[in-house]
């Protein structure tokens, strides 16, 4: 199944026939996105969104202040036609017996091993969106160890990092730098990282993530196909791209896709991560 985050109104709209269900963030309580909604807007969009699946990011850690508004949003949801909702703090566990949908455990970097998935399965939770920073051979030990639903990444911009800071606003303020861009670029050691400052600081890594060869090596229950700064156009036909394949094809169809950008890898899928001691 195809789930895609898009970037804007027009990524959902667009490619309504090239999706199975999509990842939606909410105002005040989604990271890692710069298209968020409200609830009016979400009820908007379920309109238009019929026969797909819906899931709802949660992935911000919540203050002690928030949590009375995050219990009325949790509340609110039941009264609207989701799937589940992708939830990052563990304080949203405490409310799944009082929800009538799914909840999904997305805890980004942590998601890393059947052993942790199974127990907060044994406590009730629907799935499991997988980090990125493990390995292929990682994600096929998950799967074959667990029962629940797992959701992994296949195209798209990869988030590195939330900050509380607001790091290039007081960077501009500190140099009395006026500037009204929407995405920021930090550049090290010959790679260029997009920033998104807003209420938070994101970071996402230097090239786009493309694990489209290995759709039909992984048979994982949910493939997501990450719209940030991707162009609508691109966006599109890559999904047109991913529903055409077949395994004979995907090789090529993989391939086609890295031809349309200049910076395209496949992140950890087969990169160990070895911790030394200087």
């Amino acid at each position: 199944m195809i789930l895609i985050m898009p970037d804007n109104y027009n990524q959902i709209v667009e490619n309504i026939n090239l999706y199975d269900g999509i990842i939606l963030s909410i105002e005040k309580f989604s990271v890692n996105s710069r298209y968020k909604i409200t609830l009016m807007e979400l009820k908007k969009i379920l309109k238009i969104l019929k026969g797909k699946e819906v899931y709802i990011s949660i992935n911000k850690n919540i203050e002690d202040s928030e949590l009375d508004d995050l219990e009325n949003l949790l509340y609110q949801l039941k009264n609207y036609n989701i799937n589940g909702v992708i939830y990052s703090d563990l304080a949203i566990l405490t409310y799944k017996d009082k929800l009538n949908y799914k909840l999904i455990w997305g805890q980004e970097h942590l998601v890393t091993n059947y052993e942790t998935i199974n127990y907060y399965d044994n406590l009730g939770i629907d799935g499991a969106y997988l980090s990125s920073d493990i390995t292929k051979k990682e994600i096929i030990e998950i799967i074959n160890n667990t029962n629940t639903k797992i959701f992994i990444n296949v195209f798209g911009y990869i988030p590195m990092f939330v900050s509380k800071r607001n790091i290039v606003k007081n960077y501009l303020k500190n140099f009395n730098i006026r500037s009204k861009s929407e995405v920021y670029y930090m550049k090290k050691e010959g790679k260029t990282y997009p920033i998104i400052d807003t209420d938070l600081t994101y970071v996402y890594a230097n090239n786009i993530f493309n694990g489209i060869e290995e759709y039909f090596n992984i048979k994982s229950d949910y493939y997501i196909c990450n719209g940030f700064l991707i162009e609508n156009e691109n966006f599109s036909e890559v999904l047109s791209l991913i529903n055409n394949i077949n395994k004979k094809n995907v090789k090529k169809i993989s391939e086609k896709v890295n031809s349309m950008f200049i910076n395209v890898d496949t992140g950890f899928l087969y990169k160990e991560t070895v911790s030394k001691i200087k």
